[in-house]
């Protein structure tokens, strides 16, 4: 599994966790930076 592959497959897990945001229905149509920002939020959020 490539780098990238790693944090958009743990970007799903982390938006699973934490529905109460909103995001999982949304991923498939944001761009990589996007997503990135997200992943980094939920990550600072899941370390809480």
């Amino acid at each position: 599994m490539s780098g990238a592959e790693h944090w958009i497959n743990r970007l799903q897990s982390l938006a699973a966790r934490f529905p109460q945001y909103g995001i999982g229905r949304d991923l498939a149509g944001l761009a990589v930076a996007d997503l990135w920002g997200i992943y980094r939020f939920l990550q600072h959020v899941a370390e809480g």
